[in-house]
């Protein structure tokens, strides 16, 4: 297949496997937008990187669930019985905290509990690759096996198969040295000012946040990103957000408007596709409202399409989400979270010793 190069890559450099690992794969039934008669569902796609990894003395398994989710929102509990050792859904019973993992009510002294469970345990696995259509980034279910520090993992939401013949072919070296850099910039970062197209204009505070570097090599145990990688990452001070940001598609970015007042979404301006569906997220969950990531792209491979998850990626462009935030650094714990691209966008950074353009007119300036 024509991406056999980019799936060899993905074991060795991207998850850095080795023999005698173990590896589980989530997938869910969605189908691809773009689909080949070898890899017809992404089920057979896990199926075929499954092969590549036994290949390599690494064992592997499969969980499945069905597509249709929204993103952020946790996968079925099925899904932990797949991958987390045997006796942790019994542990949640006896705990009583099934309900609450699920909806996302569960308490940080409770995760820890539960985190400390794997950290006891020795039935687990050591690296978890998801292929889905919706994100499980932001949930409980990889935040524990992360927080465990014992299991590293690596998430594809809105994966397609192009991705294997073009993003996922960087220069992985490249992708990781900007990306640090941009996470450091955050770090030293009080405020963030961003400008877009048609002169609007939004600030907000990071004082006191860790930006997070999303490189694409997740070779550590404890360690996390999305694949393909390529960002620097933070969650803003929540309650602090402030201005108007254009949200629109590459051809047109002034196109659509966000307008954000005390670190909440306030407004949705030029009628975009996904006013509706963002409209009863509201309804159903006020918390989503929070501007929960500012998110600078590092990848010089990844290129604007339908997949946030390569469009985020793009060099000189910054992504802002809505929603959770919980798992890096925030406060807000929501069952959803979006991320919005901001094309040709300029990101100045004010610090307690002045201030640094990071991006300017879609130009990455750490390079």
């Amino acid at each position: 297949m024509p991406f056999e190069k980019a799936i060899a890559s993905l074991l060795d450099v991207n998850l850095a496997c080795r023999e005698g690992e173990r590896l589980a794969i989530v997938t869910d039934d969605a189908p691809f937008k773009t689909a080949t008669a070898e890899v017809p569902t992404r089920i057979a796609l896990a199926e075929h990187i499954q092969q590549h990894a036994n290949a390599r003395g690494i064992e592997t398994r499969i969980a499945t669930y069905p597509g249709g989710q929204k993103s952020g929102a946790e996968p079925p509990i099925s899904v932990f019985e797949a991958v987390y050792p045997g006796g942790f859904v019994p542990y949640l019973d006896e705990m009583g905290l099934k309900d609450k993992l699920l909806n996302k009510t569960i308490t940080a002294e409770e995760v820890a509990k539960l985190q400390e469970f794997l950290q006891a345990g020795s039935d687990i696995v050591d690296v978890v690759l998801v292929l889905s259509a919706s994100s499980i980034s932001h949930t409980n279910f990889r935040r524990i096996l992360t927080g465990s520090e014992r299991v590293r993992a690596a998430t594809m939401p809105g994966v397609e198969l192009e991705m294997f013949s073009g993003v996922m072919t960087a220069d992985w070296d490249m992708v990781e040295r900007r990306s640090i850099a941009a996470a450091e910039a955050l770090t030293r970062a009080t405020e963030a000012e961003v400008h877009s197209a048609g002169g609007r204009v939004m600030r907000f505070s990071l004082k006191g946040r860790e930006g997070t570097a999303d490189t694409g090599i997740i070779n550590k145990p404890g360690q996390f990103g999305n694949l393909p990688g390529g960002e620097g990452f933070i969650a803003p001070i929540e309650g602090t957000a402030e201005g108007e940001l254009s949200v629109g598609p590459p051809e047109d970015p002034g196109k659509w408007d966000f307008r954000f007042a005390k670190g909440e979404l306030v407004d949705v301006v030029g009628d975009p596709p996904f006013a509706k569906s963002l409209a009863d997220i509201f309804a159903a969950y006020p918390l989503a409202r929070n501007l929960a990531e500012l998110g600078v792209g590092t990848n010089e491979k990844a290129k604007p399409c339908d997949s946030v998850l390569e469009s985020e990626k793009v060099l000189g462009t910054i992504h802002l989400a809505v929603g959770d935030n919980a798992g890096f650094g925030g406060k807000v714990s929501v069952p959803y979270h979006q991320d919005y691209l901001v094309y040709g966008p300029t990101l100045v950074l004010k610090t307690s010793t002045g201030e640094e353009t990071l991006v300017s007119d879609g130009r990455f300036m750490a390079d």
